[in-house]
């Protein structure tokens, strides 16, 4: 069942580092998708995170 709660475990947010509540999708400058909690969403967009 380790599988299972990887698969739709929760999302830790890429600037805060705390469980993301309502995610949302950005990548980052490697493009690799990030999820970012909507408190972190205007600091991700002034790093110029990209939406996928």
């Amino acid at each position: 069942m380790y599988w299972l709660k990887k698969l739709f475990g929760s999302k830790n947010c890429y600037v805060c580092g705390q469980k993301a509540s309502q995610p949302q999708k950005y990548l980052d400058d490697k493009g690799k998708i990030v999820y970012v909690c909507y408190k972190c969403v205007p600091y991700a967009e002034r790093r110029a995170l990209r939406k996928p």
